[in-house]
């Protein structure tokens, strides 16, 4: 299925694929590196990431969230812009 496991090399960029945002105003993002491979970004931080083909659309579908939405792919962001973009 694939990897959750952050590690230790995270990358420095993220593209966002998808926004949810929820009842109480909370944002949650769904990201992907350079590599394709993607990442739930909630509370300010990256809760894991999958690999492999497809892996934001799979990430959204896991996530089960009938809320998510497309997010133009535009340049990347550091993981203090994508906190900034949610606070």
């Amino acid at each position: 299925m694939g990897d959750y496991d952050i590690g230790h090399h995270a990358p420095d960029h993220y593209t966002i694929r998808y926004r949810c945002d929820d009842r109480r105003g909370r944002t949650a993002l769904i990201v992907e590196d350079v590599s394709g491979a993607a990442y739930l970004f909630s509370g300010g931080a990256l809760q894991g990431r999958l690999r492999g083909a497809n892996a934001s659309a799979r990430l959204r579908r896991l996530a089960q969230q009938t809320s998510w939405h497309t997010v133009p792919m535009v340049a990347p962001y550091t993981l203090d812009g994508l906190r900034r973009m949610i606070a």
